[in-house]
């Protein structure tokens, strides 16, 4: 006990920085959860608060501990949200993708159905105004209703 009290005794500006960076490495290794993030940051203020104000070990672990829970709830809350944002919601759905997407007609629509190339792949179609269009036609996928489109001429 009486060295972990040492340690926390000897705890200077650059051993908060090399525990910060240890967080970082450990956030890193987490896959970017932000959740380590956090703490990270909190023990980076504690360094730089440390170089221009030293103070005890006590105030600066309870310094630690309310600015990883304040900088825990506005990230969640306010910054997770905005580095979300960008993220493409449709990876791994196909049928989004193709939204939006041209195609052409692969076989002649009969009543307002058919098949349209898209790619390498042939995908059922159904024509937006129900058109019986020719096969040759370019046209854009508008919407998908499980494995058939919804298409509209170009």
């Amino acid at each position: 006990m009486d060295a972990l009290y040492d340690l926390l005794m000897q705890m200077n500006a650059w051993h908060w920085l090399i525990f910060a960076a240890g967080l970082l490495v450990l956030e890193l290794l987490s896959g970017g959860t932000t959740y380590v993030l956090w703490p990270a940051a909190a023990a980076f203020v504690i360094a730089l608060v440390h170089f221009v104000l030293p103070m005890g070990w006590q105030v600066e672990w309870s310094l630690f501990a309310l600015l990883t829970l304040l900088f825990t709830l506005v990230g969640s809350a306010w910054l997770k949200p905005i580095l979300n944002k960008g993220g493409q919601d449709d990876l791994n759905d196909r049928a989004l993708r193709v939204i939006g997407q041209n195609a052409e007609v692969a076989s002649d629509f009969t009543n307002g159905a058919g098949r349209v190339q898209l790619g390498d792949t042939q995908w059922q179609a159904i024509s937006e105004a129900g058109d019986n269009l020719k096969a040759g036609v370019k046209v854009v996928i508008k919407s998908v209703d499980g494995v058939t489109l919804k298409v509209a001429p170009t």
